[in-house]
């Protein structure tokens, strides 16, 4: 789902051409195709992934403080005012988006087994207590690496999806899910462990966590 702050209503009228927009006001309703809703019970990340959830295309942020909305997503939010820049503009994915997006290929037709790995933020490290942690990113090219890693894993005759996500996350939630779908079960196992591997390795991503101090880590493990 891309998300981004409208600079007019006219972009938003476009965007619905081409998929299901919400919109977001703060604090915080909810307006769209098929949703009408208003909620302080979730925070904007929670929405998001909602959104994702019911299959929606857009999010469009209106009324919020640009620097509190960008550390609560963890990326830049775009003002657009062209329709060319909502298609560049920072996604955000559920899990249920992704298993939904991998389907969606003529490939799935071939397969019946998808495997996948969920990695989230352990509330106990190295004997530490982790209180959050803090994920950042070389946007430009972040979507760029994943791509890489899944034409890779193609060529293993399997469909791979990686999503990494960003900003402040908290213990026990998600962190990235890979996803990589096959003919069968036997098919899936070894590239699956080979995108995780990947992904670790390979993709421009720093965490710092926090516990009673901080550390920053490009985690290769």
């Amino acid at each position: 789902m891309k998300i981004f702050i409208p600079s007019n209503e006219k972009i938003k009228i476009e965007v619905k051409k081409f998929g299901k927009l919400a919109e977001i006001r703060n604090k915080y309703r909810i307006f769209g195709e098929s949703i009408n809703i208003s909620t302080e019970e979730m925070n904007l990340k929670e929405i998001l992934e909602l959104l994702c959830d019911l299959g929606f295309d857009f999010a469009a942020l209106e009324d919020f403080d640009v620097e509190t909305l960008e550390k609560d997503v963890g990326f830049k939010v775009p003002v657009v005012s062209k329709l060319e820049d909502v298609f560049k503009a920072p996604e955000v994915e559920s899990l249920k988006s992704m298993i939904r997006k991998i389907k969606s290929s003529e490939f799935a037709d071939e397969c019946g087994a998808i495997g996948i790995f969920v990695g989230f933020v352990r509330k106990k490290s190295d004997g530490k207590i982790v209180k959050r942690m803090e994920y950042e990113a070389y946007e430009e090219i972040l979507k760029e690496a994943c791509e890489k890693i899944e034409k890779r894993l193609a060529k293993k005759s399997v469909i791979a999806k990686i999503y990494h996500k960003r900003g402040t996350i908290m213990p026990k939630e998600d962190i990235v899910y890979v996803l990589v779908m096959g003919r069968h079960r036997k098919d899936v196992w070894e590239p699956l462990m080979e995108a995780v591997e990947a992904m670790k390795s390979e993709l421009p991503v720093w965490k710092k966590e926090v516990f009673n101090g901080e550390t920053w880590v490009h985690d290769k493990r």
